[in-house]
C-alpha cells in the first residue's frame, strides 16, 4: 500500500542526530510545496523535478543559518547552459519557498535533471533583511544533478562534509512525492562513522520513492538504520509551504529602473502591469502612478 498524497501530513522539516551526535541531521517532505509550484508555474515534469530538488535543497540550507533570525534566506540560482535555462529557488529559516524556471516546458520530455539544468554557475546568497549586506558565493556547475551541486557547494565553499539526498517522484496527475536531507558531519566525527554513513547513503533506495510510502521521519530512519539516528523533538519541526513575499512596492521597484522616455511611453498607453515571477500575481500600476514615479526620476 502506497502512503499517498491524500494520506501526507503536511509538508515540514525535521531535525536529528545520528551515530551518537557525530552528524546533523536536517530532512524535509515538499511534496504540497512542489506541486504547488508546479500548477502556478505551469511546469513540466523535468522543470517540476529540478525547481522542486532546488526549492527543497533552499530550505534545507536556510534551517542551517541562525534559527533565532527570522528574516534570513537562502537564495540558489542555477544558471547553466541546459534547456531549462534559469533556475532560481529561495527558501527561509521559517519554511517558507518559492521558485521559477525561465523555461518551465523545454521539447525534450526525455530530459534528465543534470542535462536539463547543464553546466555554468550556482550563485548561492545568504540574506538577513533588512540589516546587512547578504553574502554571496559562487561554484562551478558540472551538470551532475542538483543534490551533487549542492555537496559540491558546502564542501567548496563552507568546508563543510554534508552529503545532500534530494528527490522528486512526477506523476501524471502531478508531484507524488518530494524532499530531501542533509546529512553533515561534525568536526568530531570518526572515519568509521563517516564511512557507515557513506554506505547507508550508497545502499538506500530513491529518496522519492520512500516519501511517497511512508512519512519523513520514517524515511530518515530507513535510510539510516542502525547508525543510532534520533529526532530531535516535534516542537523543533518546521511547517513548510509556497509562498511568494511580493508587494506592490516591490513590484513597482523594477519600474524605477526604466528610462523616463520609456516611462513616458508606458504613461501614453494608460499604465502598465507586472507580473510576479515566482507566483502570477499581477500588479496593476496606472497612469497616475507612473506620473509620480516620473516626477521622482527628474526630481
Amino acid at each position: 500500500m502506497f502512503y499517498t498524497a491524500s494520506m501526507q501530513a503536511p509538508d515540514r522539516l525535521i531535525q536529528g542526530m545520528a551515530c551518537g551526535g557525530d552528524f546533523r541531521i536536517i530532512a524535509a517532505q515538499t511534496t504540497d510545496t512542489v506541486e504547488t509550484a508546479r500548477e502556478i508555474l505551469d511546469l513540466a515534469p523535468v522543470a517540476a523535478d529540478a525547481l522542486g530538488r532546488a526549492l527543497t535543497g533552499s530550505l534545507l540550507l536556510a534551517r542551517l543559518l541562525d534559527k533565532n533570525v527570522k528574516n534570513q534566506y537562502v537564495t540558489l540560482r542555477f544558471e547553466g547552459d541546459g534547456p531549462l535555462g534559469v533556475v532560481i529557488a529561495e527558501g527561509t529559516v521559517l519554511g517558507g519557498a518559492r521558485g521559477y524556471v525561465s523555461n518551465p516546458a523545454p521539447p525534450d520530455g526525455a530530459l534528465d535533471v543534470g542535462r536539463g539544468i547543464g553546466r555554468g554557475m550556482l550563485t548561492v546568497v545568504r540574506g538577513t533583511p533588512p540589516a546587512g549586506k547578504p553574502y554571496t558565493s559562487q561554484v562551478l556547475l558540472n551538470g551532475s544533478g542538483v543534490a551533487q551541486e549542492l555537496t559540491h557547494y558546502l564542501m567548496r565553499s563552507e568546508q563543510i562534509a554534508s552529503a545532500v539526498l534530494l528527490g522528486v517522484l512526477n506523476r501524471r496527475d502531478g508531484v507524488a512525492a518530494a524532499g530531501g536531507i542533509i546529512i553533515q558531519a561534525f568536526p568530531h566525527a570518526s572515519s568509521a562513522a563517516i564511512e557507515a554513513i557513506e554506505e547507508r547513503i550508497k545502499e538506500a533506495p530513491p529518496l522519492s520513492t520512500l516519501i511517497e510510502k511512508m512519512p519523513i521521519e520514517d524515511v530518515v530512519a530507513q535510510v539510516l538504520h542502525g547508525l543510532d539516528y534520533k529526532q530531535i523533538d516535534a516542537s523543533f519541526d518546521v511547517p513548510l509551504s509556497y509562498k511568494c513575499s511580493c508587494t506592490r512596492e516591490r513590484a513597482l521597484a523594477p519600474l524605477t529602473l526604466f528610462a523616463p522616455d520609456e516611462l513616458r511611453e508606458m504613461i501614453d498607453e494608460g499604465g502598465s502591469v507586472v507580473t510576479c515571477q515566482f507566483c502570477g500575481r499581477k500588479y496593476s500600476f496606472t497612469r497616475d502612478d507612473l506620473i509620480t514615479l516620473t516626477a521622482k526620476h527628474e526630481a
